[in-house]
């Protein structure tokens, strides 16, 4: 019974490093106060204003002018709509990236993009404003 419980223990804390391992190897796109050569305070809600959104892609993002989109989510016809955009220059070789001071005025939920110059998807996350 003992061996039993140790194989399954073990079988669930390997589940789990396999898991860790898949999220580190794909674009992601998070959110922080801050970045000032390091990130401050990540999450994913914060009040009204200001906040950086931060980019870790697996490989380089070959593109030299992006956008990040972002779009408000509406309750009342249940899908997101367009809110804003900023737009930015990148070098082609870059892998992690910040953008601070993108401004989130109003209250709610936000699918935030990250573009390249022709409006296709690179990655994207979620963001609620409090």
């Amino acid at each position: 019974m003992k061996k039993l419980l140790f194989f399954g223990v073990l079988f669930l804390i390997l589940i789990g490093f396999q898991n860790k391992t898949k999220a580190q190897s794909c674009d992601i796109l998070y959110f922080c106060v801050n970045y000032d050569g390091k990130e401050i305070d990540c999450a994913d809600r914060f009040t009204a204003g200001k906040i950086t959104v931060m980019v870790r892609l697996a490989k380089e993002i070959f593109f030299t002018k992006v956008t990040v989109q972002l779009d408000k989510y509406n309750p009342r016809e249940g899908k997101f709509e367009y809110y804003n955009s900023y737009a930015f220059d990148t070098e082609a070789d870059m892998t992690y990236i910040y953008f601070n001071n993108i401004e989130f005025n109003d209250k709610g939920f936000y699918r935030v993009f990250l573009l390249d110059p022709s409006k296709n998807t690179i990655t994207s996350g979620l963001v609620e404003i409090i």
